[in-house]
């Protein structure tokens, strides 16, 4: 005969409480853990030790939970454990309920102090003269393109890119009713970028009006019956919208990239990606010599971006992700005859990156 509902019941029961001893067994570990970090100096924040854990436990997963589903679990019993040790502060782009809000509680759990700011320039400002704080800020979108305002402020301001956070992003359309004659519809200027062919398509001569961020779109439309906005799902259960339609964006793998940054550099695990920031002189020829420079000490480019120089008028700085790590002998030599052949060269950080 089958188990009964209360049967089943009561095993799950039982399980919770081996479930919640066997935490409180790691808490206390982890609290030990704290006290020899905090004997030394080191940081709170181990990216490279956080992704071997999320690595091993989804290599264990036996089902029926999905990858993600354990990912998430234990992005939140991180969260939970840095807090035993310090609650981490980390800043955004506010306000909450944004892309940006969503990237920093998908990697530092909801536990974390989540600070939003009201400028990229507040987010550097913050992590360069705060110790141990983090800040997200986005660097690149598959649709929009790189946000240079980003890689500006790595030219005025001494952090270093500890992690990157790849936030799948999903536009919709939120209303506070399920008219469609509308007087305007609000968005961000990203959003609108994003669901530009959608716009076109399905809302025709409405007025777009360009607002701060997603979630002041979605407010407004929560306050105005004639009005719609551009918006996360997570912002209509913040304001109480209706979703008329669900992603809306241009590309369906639409994805936002995120740099973590901090006052301090990752340490090396072996499988990281590093950024540099170059800068050379408007000469023919000064581009191909940095590329010929990572070739030669088979460094393996995978971002390039050009932006014009606010150090020195006519030059160009170009900012460079590759596999590697500034503590390995081969990117160190590379570093070396950078320095040595160009204006500026500066490592902007590494990370972990997953398999």
């Amino acid at each position: 005969m089958s188990e009964s509902l209360e049967d089943l019941r009561r095993e799950i029961d039982s399980l919770d409480k081996q479930l919640v001893t066997l935490l409180g067994q790691r808490a206390e570990l982890v609290q030990q853990i704290g006290h020899r970090k905090a004997d030394t100096g080191t940081p709170v924040f181990d990216p490279g030790r956080e992704r071997d854990v999320l690595e091993r436990v989804t290599a264990i997963n036996p089902g029926p939970y999905e990858d993600d589903h354990i990912q998430a679990i234990y992005r939140e019993i991180m969260a939970a454990s840095r807090s035993l040790e310090e609650p981490p502060r980390v800043g955004y782009l506010g306000p909450p309920h944004t892309f940006s809000h969503q990237a920093a509680q998908q990697y530092f759990g909801r536990l974390a102090d989540l600070t939003p700011l009201n400028s990229f320039r507040d987010i550097f400002d913050l992590v360069d003269r705060s110790p141990r704080v983090s800040g997200v800020v986005p660097i690149e979108n598959t649709t929009s393109g790189t946000i240079g305002e980003t890689l500006d402020l790595f030219v005025t301001r001494t952090v270093y890119i500890q992690a990157e956070i790849q936030l799948p992003v999903s536009h919709n359309l939120l209303a506070a009713s399920g008219s469609t004659d509308w007087a305007c519809v609000y968005s961000h200027p990203h959003a609108i970028a994003q669901c530009r062919g959608w716009i076109e398509r399905h809302l025709g001569a409405t007025p777009i009006m360009e607002v701060a961020s997603t979630a002041e779109a979605a407010r407004r439309a929560g306050g105005e019956p004639d009005a719609a906005a551009i918006g996360p799902l997570s912002a209509a259960e913040a304001f109480g919208l209706e979703v008329l339609h669900q992603d809306i964006q241009d590309i369906a793998s639409n994805r936002t990239r995120f740099y973590v940054i901090g006052d301090k550099p990752a340490a090396r695990t072996g499988r990281d990606k590093m950024a540099l920031m170059v800068a050379v002189h408007d000469r023919v020829g000064a581009l191909h010599d940095v590329l010929s420079c990572l070739r030669d000490h088979d460094l393996n480019l995978s971002f390039i971006q050009s932006r014009p120089s606010r150090l020195k008028p006519d030059d160009y700085i170009f900012f460079l992700e590759m596999m590697g790590h500034p503590d390995e002998a081969p990117v160190q030599e590379a570093l070396r005859v950078l320095g040595a052949s160009t204006v500026l060269t500066r490592v902007l950080g590494a990370w972990p990156v997953e398999n």
